[in-house]
């Protein structure tokens, strides 16, 4: 299955005015006063919040460009990967680790069931808990989708970043969601 979504996902953001002039970031171009530290401290985290935001969306582009391959949506595809990599889950942590609110995780989980790929059961020490799990045909899914997914990110992030890049980019992400 290959994934072709000719979208902005892959798009540089090198010309965006905002972030770049010319090949120096605008926040080197400011001077190092006491006075502007401030502003460039600003204009850093302003950068910093465009840019995540930006990768963001393309990373969700590619997501839902591979879960479209699928038949899928993108949260249902979230859910797939997630319980394919954590095993069986409560909805609650479940919604924690796709990061879907605890409604639309339940309703991307019915749909999922009715579709035959995942199944939920009542916990047995605690009636307010509910377990899900992936059925067989949900492990071949995530077994025949998680490698499209991995593809395609690893493909979009070695076309901007060396494996030095992506170790530290992946170290300081870690940290900042810490």
């Amino acid at each position: 299955m290959s994934t072709n979504c000719g979208s902005s996902a892959g798009k540089s953001h090198e010309s965006d005015p905002v972030i770049t002039a010319g090949a120096q970031p605008i926040v080197s171009k400011i001077p190092q006063t006491d006075a502007l530290l401030a502003v460039k401290d600003e204009e850093v985290c302003i950068t910093i919040f465009r840019s995540v935001m930006r990768a963001h969306h393309s990373l969700l582009a590619i997501g839902s460009c591979v879960a479209s391959d699928f038949g899928l949506h993108i949260a249902q595809l979230n859910v797939i990967d997630m319980l394919g990599k954590l095993g069986p889950i409560t909805m609650g942590a479940l919604s924690q680790a796709t990061f879907i609110s605890p409604a639309n995780t339940t309703h991307t989980v019915k749909k999922l069931e009715l579709a035959g790929l995942v199944r939920r059961k009542r916990c047995t020490t605690s009636e307010r808990r509910v377990m899900v799990s992936l059925t067989a045909a949900g492990k071949q899914l995530f077994a025949a989708c998680y490698p499209q997914i991995l593809m395609a990110v690893e493909q979009n992030l070695e076309q901007r970043l060396n494996a030095r890049e992506r170790t530290t980019l992946a170290k300081l992400l870690e940290k900042l969601a810490s």
